[in-house]
C-alpha cells in the first residue's frame, strides 16, 4: 500500500485550484525558515494554508475558488484531500522566463515577480504537479513542529494513497501543463529527491 508522510504546505486557493484541474503549477521560493526551498520527495501531500494568502494576489479568474474554501486557521487539524506528483521542477532566474510562465500560473505577476525580489540569489522554484484527490479527506491533529512558515512538513502519522484518483485525465493533464513545460525544458532543472 502506498503511504505518504511528507506535505507541501500551499495557499489553499491554489491547493483548490490544483484539485479542480484549473493549473499544474505551483511556484516556490522558500519559508522564512528555510535558507532555500528544495523538494525532497517526488510525491507529497499537498497541505491547505491560511495565513499568508490574499485574494488580490491570485488572477481574477482564481478568486472566485476563494469563496469555496473554509474560512481555517493554519494551527487548527490537518485536512488532506489530494497529494501530488512532481513532473517537473525547474529554477527561474531571469524575469522574462517567469513572465512567458503566466499564463499557466494563478498568481498576478506583480506578486510573482516580486518573489525574485525577496533573496534575489536565490532562484524561484516551478513545480509541475500531477495532482491525485484522496479517496476521502483525512484529518490529523495540528502539532507545534507543523507550524511555522515553512515549505514542508514530515507527519508523524502516514496518510493511505490507496484509491486516489488524478484530478485530470491523462490527455487533460498534458494539454494544461505543455505550455508551460515548452517554456520549461529551456531552463536549469530543480532537483528533486533526497
Amino acid at each position: 500500500m502506498d503511504f505518504l508522510q511528507h506535505a507541501l504546505k500551499e495557499w489553499a486557493v491554489a491547493v483548490r485550484a490544483l484539485e479542480r484541474g484549473d493549473t499544474t503549477l505551483v511556484v516556490r521560493k522558500g519559508g522564512i525558515r528555510e535558507k532555500a526551498f528544495a523538494v525532497p520527495e517526488t510525491r507529497f501531500l499537498l497541505l491547505p494554508g491560511y495565513e499568508h494568502q490574499r485574494t488580490n494576489l491570485v488572477k481574477p479568474e482564481f478568486r472566485g475558488i476563494m469563496d469555496e474554501i473554509p474560512d481555517l486557521t493554519d494551527d487548527g487539524p490537518l485536512r488532506f484531500s489530494s497529494f501530488a506528483e512532481v513532473t517537473g521542477a525547474y529554477e527561474v532566474s531571469e524575469a522574462e522566463d517567469l513572465a512567458a510562465l503566466d499564463p499557466s500560473h494563478m498568481w498576478i505577476h506583480e506578486y510573482a515577480e516580486s518573489r525574485f525580489k525577496w533573496r534575489p540569489k536565490k532562484p524561484l522554484t516551478v513545480l509541475v504537479l500531477r495532482t491525485y484527490l484522496l479517496s476521502e479527506t483525512v484529518e490529523l491533529p495540528f502539532r507545534e513542529e507543523y507550524g511555522g512558515c515553512k515549505s514542508w512538513i514530515e507527519l508523524r502519522e502516514s496518510v493511505s494513497a490507496e484509491g486516489a484518483r488524478p484530478a485530470l485525465s491523462d490527455e487533460k493533464f498534458e494539454e494544461i501543463a505543455a505550455p508551460a513545460l515548452e517554456v520549461l525544458k529551456k531552463l536549469e532543472p530543480a532537483p528533486v529527491g533526497s
